[in-house]
C-alpha cells in the first residue's frame, strides 16, 4: 500500500468516505488548488470532485477562494487543527457512548439468566477470557496448554493490568507447556505477578473468575492429527462455576512449582 493511500484508509477510520480522503488528501500535498487539479491527484471524477469539496467546506475542513472570472480556488484546513478536533469529538464521543452503554448493560444484567455459551475459534474464546479478566474482581484460574497463546492473544497484559487489584492469579500448566524455552520466557514473565504450577498429563484449558464464571476448552483434533482450531464453553453458572473450581484446586495442590522444575534453557 502507498504512502497516500495508507493516509486515506486511515481517513476512512476517522468518518471521511473514499472521495473525501482522496480529495482532503490530494489537497494537504497540493496546498492550493483548482477542482481539475484536485481530480487529477486524486483520481476522483471531476463531476464529483465539487460535490466531495462542498461536503468537506460544510465540515470545516477546505476553504474557497471564489473567483468570477477564473477556476475557484481551494485549500485545506490544518491536518493539525483537524485531528486535534477530531480526536477531541472522537474521545467525547467515546465516553458519552461507554457510560450510557456501560449503564445499559448494567441495567440489562439484572435479568440474565445462567447460561451456557459455546464457543467456537481462538478469537471469540481469547477475547471472552480477556473479558473475563477485566470483570475479575478477586480471582483468576486457569489452566492452559501453552502460553504461546496467551501471548498471542495479548490475555497476558490483560492479566498484568488486573494484577493490580486482584487478590489472586494461579496459572497451571503441563509438561507440554514448558518444553520450548519460548515457553518458559513467557511463564517467567508472568510469574512476576502470577502463581505458576505444572502438572503432569495436563491438556486442557480453562479460566475460573471470582467462583461465578466459566470457560473450559480444548483443541479439536481430527485422526491424524489436523487441526480443526479450539472450541469452548463459557457459563456464568456459580455452581458449575464452583464445582470446575474444586477440581482445579485439586489439581493445584498435586502440581509442582514452576520455580521446581527443572526448566529448558533459553
Amino acid at each position: 500500500m502507498s504512502f497516500t493511500q495508507d493516509i486515506i484508509e486511515e481517513l476512512k477510520k476517522l468518518g471521511f468516505n473514499e472521495y473525501q480522503a482522496k480529495v482532503y488528501t490530494a489537497l494537504v500535498g497540493l496546498g492550493v488548488a483548482t477542482a481539475s487539479e484536485i481530480s487529477k491527484a486524486s483520481g476522483v471524477p471531476t463531476n464529483k470532485v465539487y460535490s466531495v469539496i462542498d461536503s468537506l467546506k460544510e465540515r470545516g475542513l477546505v476553504f474557497a477562494q471564489e473567483s468570477d472570472t477564473s477556476a475557484n480556488r481551494y485549500r485545506p484546513r490544518s491536518p493539525d487543527a483537524v485531528m486535534k478536533e477530531l480526536r477531541s469529538e472522537y474521545e467525547k464521543a467515546f465516553q458519552i457512548t461507554e457510560q450510557k452503554l456501560f449503564a445499559l448493560y448494567e441495567r440489562s444484567k439484572k435479568s440474565f439468566i445462567p447460561e451456557l455459551w459455546i464457543l467456537r475459534g481462538a478469537q471469540a474464546v481469547f477475547s471472552k477470557i480477556k473479558d473475563m479478566i477485566m470483570d475479575a474482581t478477586e480471582t483468576v484460574n486457569i489452566g492452559i496448554d501453552s502460553s504461546f497463546d496467551l501471548q498471542l492473544y495479548g490475555v497476558d497484559q490483560v492479566l498484568k493490568e488486573a494484577s493490580s487489584f486482584l487478590k489472586s492469579i494461579k496459572i497451571i500448566t503441563g509438561k507440554d507447556g514448558i518444553d520450548n524455552p519460548n515457553e518458559v520466557n513467557i511463564l517467567m514473565s508472568l510469574a512476576e505477578f502470577a502463581e505458576i504450577r505444572v502438572s503432569e498429563n495436563f491438556h486442557a484449558i480453562w479460566v475460573i473468575t471470582d467462583s461465578r464464571e466459566i470457560l473450559q476448552g480444548a483443541y479439536a483434533q481430527l485422526e491424524g492429527g489436523i487441526e480443526l482450531g479450539i472450541m469452548a464453553t463459557w457459563s456464568d453458572n456459580e455452581s458449575f462455576a464452583k464445582l470446575w473450581e474444586r477440581f482445579a484446586d485439586s489439581l493445584w495442590k498435586t502440581a509442582t512449582s514452576f520455580e521446581e522444575i527443572n526448566l529448558p534453557s533459553a
